[in-house]
C-alpha cells in the first residue's frame, strides 16, 4: 500500500531527504490514526454493555482477537452452549447414609463452613410471611450456617429458630423520605406501634398478605447496602428468600469457576425496562430464585463520587438515589436490576441453573436435564425439608446434582409412580416446550391422543362439560386440583317478539363444570430418559435469550 514511498527515483540528496521525511511523516500519521481508531473502539466497547447482553458471548479466533471490530459479524463464532468444568464437592463427607434418620446437626457436620469467609449468604424475609415456609427454610437450606455467618434481613427485629438466630429490621433506618406521604409504609408503622404496645399477634399483623408484599420491594437495595456494611469485602453475596431452595454444593462449585473481582450480577432473567439511550431491553434477576453479586459488582454499584479535597460524598447513597423509582415500581428486584444496569453491570442470565420453578413445577426436558441445579423457587415447605435430606444422600465428588438426578426425587411418570392421578393438574405452560389443547370426549381418548403424538410425554384431561385434552412434550409433576365451576355469559339469539312486547334478554349466565385428570406415558418417558443419559454436566454460558 505504501510501496511508492520506497520506490521513488533517486535524484538529488534534497529530494531523497524530502521523500524520507514525507515517508516518516505519513507513516506516523497513519499510526496515529490507527491508534486513535483502536482507542475509540476500545472505549466504545468498554462503555457499552458486554456482548452477551442480548445473546451468547461473542468470541473471536486468536489470530484476530486483538482487532475484533475488523471481523465481520457473520464470521464471529459464538462459544459452545456448554463449557466443561471439573466440579469437586467441598462437603466432607460428600454424602451420608440413612439421611432420614440422622439429626440435623449430624448432616450439617459435613457443611464447608469455611467457605462463608468468602461467600456471604443473605436471607430476606418478612414478619407477616407464612411461618411454615420460614421454619422450613431454617430447617433445611439455611440450617447449616453458623448464626454469625448468615445475615437475615426482615421488616421486624425478632429471634428465630428458638432464639438461635435473629432477624434484622432493615426498614427501620431507611431515610425519612421513604416514609413521607408513602402509604406503603403505613402498615409497617402500624405494626411497629402494635409492637410498642405489646399487642401484635399473627391475627392482627398489618404486614401479612399483599401489604407485606408491597413492603418487600423496599428491602432489595437496603439489603445490598447493609450486607456490604456488615460483611464488606466478601468474594460473593448470595441473596435469597424464604421460599428459595439452594443446592449449596452446586452453588459453591459454580462460584469457584468465576473471578469475584469481575463485576457480576447473576440469576434467572426477567424482562425489565428499556434503555432509551441504547434502545435495548434490559433484564433483571428474579428475586424468588435468588441472585448473586460479586465483590466487583458490589464495589461498583455502591461506589460514590466525593469531593477531591474535603472527601465529602457528592453522590447520594444507593437507597436514596433510586427512591423515586422504588416508590413508583411494583418490584424491588426490578429496581435493583436497573440500578445495576445503570452502573454498567448487566445481568448474566443463568437459567435454568437459577430456576423460577418449584420442585413440583419443573418441566423436565432437554433444556432442564443435564444442567446443574443451583436454585428453585416456591417449593412446598414439606418438599423443602425432604429434598434437603434427600440431597445429603445423593452428592457425588466429581458430579454436581443435575436435573436428571433431581428427577429421581419424585420419579414422575416412571414405573414406580402412578400413571394417572385424579383431581390433579400437571400442566406447566413452559415458554419453549409448550403444550397444546385438543378435543377429547373421554380420558381414554385423551390418552390415545398423547400416544399418537410422538413428542407427547404427559397429558391432562378436563372432563365433564369441558372435554379438552392438553398434550405436553415435557415431564412435570403438578399439584392437586379439585373440580371447578366457572360462569360465563352466553348470547341469546331469540328474535324480537312481535307486537311490541317486552324485549327478550340478549344473554344469560351459563355454568360450566370440569375436573382435572393427569396422566403420563411411563414407557415413552423411560425410553426418553435412557436416550438422554448425562455423561457430563452441562455448565452453561450466560445468556438472557435463555430464560423461563
Amino acid at each position: 500500500m505504501m510501496s511508492w514511498l520506497f520506490n521513488a527515483p533517486a535524484t538529488t540528496g534534497l529530494h531523497l531527504k524530502l521523500n524520507k521525511r514525507l515517508g516518516r511523516t505519513t507513516a506516523l500519521i497513519f499510526s496515529l490514526l490507527v491508534s486513535l481508531f483502536l482507542c475509540t473502539s476500545a472505549l466504545r466497547g468498554f462503555k457499552s454493555p458486554p456482548p452477551y447482553i442480548n445473546g451468547p458471548v461473542t468470541t473471536f479466533s486468536s489470530a484476530t482477537s486483538w482487532l475484533p471490530f475488523l471481523v465481520p459479524a457473520n464470521q464471529r463464532q459464538p462459544p459452545p452452549t456448554f463449557y466443561p468444568f471439573e466440579a469437586t464437592s467441598a462437603f466432607s463427607p460428600v454424602a451420608h447414609d440413612d439421611v432420614h434418620t440422622k439429626a440435623t446437626h449430624d448432616l450439617c457436620a459435613s457443611f464447608p463452613t469455611y467457605l462463608t469467609q468468602r461467600i456471604q449468604p443473605v436471607l430476606k424475609m418478612g414478619h407477616g410471611e407464612d411461618h411454615r415456609k420460614r421454619d422450613a427454610q431454617l430447617d433445611s437450606v439455611s440450617a447449616c450456617f453458623p448464626p454469625d455467618d448468615l445475615l437475615i434481613f426482615s421488616d421486624f427485629d425478632e429471634p428465630l429458630a428458638n432464639g438461635t438466630r435473629k432477624a434484622i429490621d432493615i426498614l427501620a433506618n431507611l431515610p425519612q423520605p421513604y416514609r413521607d406521604d408513602n402509604p406503603d409504609f403505613a402498615n409497617y408503622e402500624a405494626m411497629r406501634e402494635l409492637v410498642r404496645k405489646g399487642k401484635l399477634t399473627p391475627q392482627n399483623d398489618p404486614t401479612t398478605g399483599k401489604n407485606g408484599w408491597r413492603l418487600d420491594k423496599y428491602k432489595f437495595l437496603a439489603e445490598v447496602e447493609r450486607a456490604w456494611l456488615m460483611r464488606p469485602g466478601r468474594d460473593w453475596y448470595v441473596f435469597y428468600e424464604t421460599d428459595t431452595y439452594i443446592v449449596w454444593d452446586n452453588m459453591f462449585r459454580f462460584l469457584s469457576t468465576l473471578d469475584p473481582q469481575t463485576p457480576l450480577y447473576m440469576g434467572s432473567p426477567s424482562p425489565g425496562r428499556v434503555d432509551d439511550k441504547l434502545k435495548l431491553k434490559t433484564w433483571f434477576a428474579n428475586g424468588g430464585p435468588g441472585f448473586v453479586l460479586s465483590r466487583g459488582a458490589m464495589e461498583k454499584l455502591l461506589n460514590r463520587a466525593s469531593a477531591p479535597v474535603t472527601g465529602q460524598y457528592t453522590d447520594a447513597s444507593l437507597s436514596l438515589a433510586w427512591l423515586d423509582l422504588i416508590r413508583a415500581d411494583c418490584c424491588g428486584d426490578s429496581v435493583l436490576g436497573w440500578a445495576l444496569w445503570s452502573a454498567g453491570i448487566p445481568l448474566s442470565g443463568f437459567f435454568p441453573l437459577f430456576n423460577p420453578y418449584p420442585t413440583h413445577g419443573i418441566p423436565y426436558s432437554d433444556r432442564a436435564w443435564c444442567q446443574p441445579v443451583l436454585t428453585m423457587h416456591k417449593p412446598e415447605p414439606n418438599d423443602m425439608v425432604e429434598l434437603w435430606r434427600w440431597e445429603h444422600g445423593r452428592r457425588k465428588l466429581g458430579r454436581p446434582l443435575l436435573y436428571a438426578d433431581l428427577y429421581e426425587f419424585r420419579r414422575i411418570g416412571s414405573g414406580s409412580a402412578p400413571a394417572i392421578r385424579y383431581n390433579w393438574d400437571n400442566t406447566n405452560y413452559d415458554r419453549v416446550a409448550n403444550g397444546h389443547d385438543v378435543h377429547a370426549d373421554s380420558l381414554e381418548a385423551c390418552t390415545k391422543a398423547c400416544e399418537a403424538e410422538a413428542r407427547c410425554k404427559q397429558y391432562m384431561w378436563r372432563g365433564e362439560q369441558r372435554k379438552s385434552c392438553v398434550l405436553m412434550p415435557f415431564i412435570n409433576l403438578g399439584v392437586a386440583k379439585e373440580p371447578e365451576t366457572i360462569e360465563s355469559n352466553e348470547t341469546l339469539r331469540d328474535p324480537q317478539p312481535a307486537g311490541g312486547g317486552p324485549e327478550s334478554p340478549k344473554w344469560r349466565i351459563v355454568e360450566e363444570r370440569f375436573n382435572f385428570t393427569s396422566g403420563w406415558l411411563p414407557v415413552r418417558i423411560g425410553k426418553w430418559r435412557d436416550e438422554n443419559e448425562c455423561t457430563e454436566p452441562d455448565w452453561l454460558w450466560p445468556s438472557i435469550d435463555r430464560h423461563f
